[in-house]
């Protein structure tokens, strides 16, 4: 009887250390089957992000066909093609390769470019800016994209030096680092009628038919003229007296014409602010949107505007037996809502396409790896950079294509 019942009892053991082994057999697997899960779930949100950042419903020009090198896809080809790879010289397709493309993609920035890196953290690089083409009509080219203008030394305040093109990328916290300078934006201000003569002071308020302006009309760049408009010693298009501020007092004039009220920024930044900087324009910019922005809280139109650097023959459209000075629309895609800046530049596009085809060359846009790419639009949705002319055009160009801006802009308003 004893005997039976230590058999038993060994039998019990061996059922409980069976049981346990088999227990953590089961648990391993759950383990394992749960960080596989893991791992799968963020595999999948890592490529939805990246083809929503890519792609992003935009053409496919603008996606990873526009971003992939050359020389990669030729390896690619390379790879399934005995031919091709024998008559091709290529880069290698490779995991090393790939992934060194996917961290450029989510940082935006070349590990064989340094310049990139420094540019995600100043106002301005010397990285060569590119635009992509998003939305066009009969005056758009897709392979001509906007040119850069040129900048001028930093000390010189009455009249530019020669400078080389440059970009803009603007510094992450702009917001707190405060260059001073700039008078406020101040929708009390008088003087509809007065000319800009001077390009010192600060905020004109046209004379309005509404309570408050509801548009704001600035300039990044306040001093690019006209080639052909310049007197005396002014050098690179560039002017403190006559300059593309006399068109953001027009297309203000226009609007109130129109019964809407428009203030217009006619701030010259290079006398206004203190040890003033060309590379940091969008940060003295910014305050002045900023200053606009709080000033007045039935704004709901933005616009900067700027002179292209292209000959006359790019940006010139002849209508109805006049020239006028045609319009890139830029957005900036570093700007993470720049989808509704897009939209409102599209609506502004299609109604100067429909009213005056030929006078817009579309709308582009810049991403991280491009330059500033933002332009202060994260500030407000309806914001807009609008490039009116070229270095060619005349200030009677730019004049006309104000006018036409400022009827389409009333259409908008009236249908909104």
């Amino acid at each position: 009887m004893e005997r039976r019942l230590k058999l038993n009892v060994a039998l019990d053991d061996w059922k409980e250390a069976d049981d346990w082994q088999e227990l953590k057999i089961y648990s391993k697997q759950f383990l394992m089957l749960m960080l596989v899960s893991i791992v799968f779930i963020i595999v999948i949100g890592v490529g939805a992000y990246l083809r929503h950042s890519m792609l992003s419903d935009q053409p496919v020009s603008q996606g990873v066909t526009l971003q992939v090198n050359e020389q990669q896809v030729q390896g690619m080809l390379a790879e399934e093609l005995t031919y091709y790879r024998a008559h091709q010289q290529r880069d290698d397709f490779s995991m090393k390769n790939f992934s060194i493309w996917l961290l450029e993609k989510i940082t935006n920035a070349s590990l064989l470019n340094p310049s990139t890196v420094v540019s995600s953290e100043l106002m301005y690089s010397t990285v060569n800016e590119q635009a992509t083409f998003i939305h066009g009509g009969s005056g758009s080219d897709p392979t001509l994209a906007p040119q850069d203008h040129h900048s001028y030394s930093n000390g010189d305040k009455d009249e530019p030096q020669a400078g080389g093109a440059s970009t803009d990328v603007q510094a992450e916290d702009e917001d707190d680092q405060d260059q001073g300078g700039q008078a406020p934006a101040d929708s009390s201000a008088a003087g509809g009628d007065s000319a800009i003569d001077d390009g010192t002071s600060s905020e004109v308020n046209v004379g309005t038919k509404e309570e408050k302006p509801i548009a704001f009309i600035y300039h990044t760049h306040n001093r690019e003229s006209w080639n052909g408009e310049l007197t005396g010693n002014e050098r690179d298009a560039q002017s403190s007296k006559k300059n593309i501020t006399l068109v953001g007092q027009r297309l203000a004039e226009e609007l109130e014409k129109l019964g809407l009220g428009a203030m217009a920024s006619d701030t010259d930044y290079p006398t206004t602010v203190p040890d003033y900087e060309w590379e940091y324009s969008y940060k003295y910019s910014r305050k002045t949107v900023k200053e606009a922005i709080a000033s007045n809280d039935e704004l709901q139109y933005i616009f900067d505007l700027h002179r292209d650097s292209q000959a006359r023959k790019y940006t010139t459209a002849e209508i109805n037996g006049e020239s006028y000075a045609q319009v890139y629309f830029i957005i900036g895609q570093r700007n993470p809502n720049w989808k509704e800046n897009e939209s409102f530049a599209r609506k502004l596009h299609d109604k100067l396409e429909a009213k005056y085809p030929g006078l817009s060359r579309g709308i582009w846009g810049k991403n991280a790896n491009s330059g500033n790419a933002e332009y202060n639009q994260s500030l407000f949705s309806q914001n807009v950079l609008i490039e009116v002319g070229g270095i060619d055009n005349t200030l009677e160009e730019c004049y006309r294509t104000a006018k036409a801006l400022a009827e389409v802009i009333a259409e908008l308003h009236e249908e909104a």
